[in-house]
């Protein structure tokens, strides 16, 4: 299990694979390949590791949480991660490796402790990679972290929100679980205008800030705490 906390995970690694819209035997097969790695690679200072299978657009998202940043750069520039790279690099379209620290995390208010990523309950979980001018990113997080989030979290089957902020100063991440896939939809199905004016006019600041967006939804199929 993964845990999303801002203070006491330091350094989490997004790794973002992207296939053709509905290769779903490819994504298998890097679902395949990155638990072989997770069960059978030393990862010194890694503590846990998830594995997120698409929904929509086949994809994978895996994030890992590590002990500190260096271990997590240590990682990065190691060999195994090198032999890795090359190896997923023949099944993805593109891959992407983002190391974040997690600065935000809102509840629901049915839900109290940390924010759990895990395969044990089936959260349909949402990741939005926003790309962002290195002098922009304190301002961009500032917009994504604000209180006006609190009146989602009082909509049925919210659970968390999560907002981590990219080492490298060019991305931010948002991170949102919802109870199931009706939940998700009836907050996406709600026009604009019916949101708090505070809200809108933020969200019209974040959108401002971004300069790209990736965006899936996803499901938790796989789990796993270092020993």
């Amino acid at each position: 299990m993964l845990v999303l906390d801002p203070d006491g995970a330091p350094a989490v690694a997004l790794d973002r694979l992207t296939l053709a819209e509905r290769d779903w035997t490819g994504q298998e097969k890097l679902l395949g390949l990155l638990g072989h790695s997770h069960d059978t690679t030393a990862h010194p200072g890694r503590h846990s590791a998830t594995l997120h299978a698409a929904h929509t657009r086949a994809g994978v998202a895996a994030p890992t949480r590590w002990r500190t940043v260096a271990d997590l750069r240590a990682h990065h520039a190691g060999d195994a991660h090198q032999r890795e790279l090359l190896q997923l690099g023949g099944l993805a379209g593109r891959h992407r490796v983002l190391a974040a620290e997690p600065v935000s995390v809102q509840r629901a208010p049915s839900v109290t402790g940390p924010v759990d990523v895990t395969a044990e309950r089936d959260d349909w979980t949402s990741i939005a990679i926003q790309w962002v001018a290195p002098a922009d990113q304190d301002a961009l997080v500032a917009e994504l972290t604000r209180p006006r989030e609190e009146w989602v979290h009082l909509l049925p089957g919210h659970r968390s929100h999560s907002v981590l902020r990219g080492l490298d100063g060019t991305f931010v991440v948002n991170y949102a679980q919802w109870e199931s896939e009706e939940a998700y939809r009836a907050f996406h199905h709600v026009p604009e205008e019916r949101w708090p004016e505070d809200v809108r006019a933020s969200r019209d600041r974040a959108r401002k800030l971004t300069r790209d967006r990736e965006y899936n939804t996803f499901r938790v199929v796989r789990s796993h705490t270092a020993a």
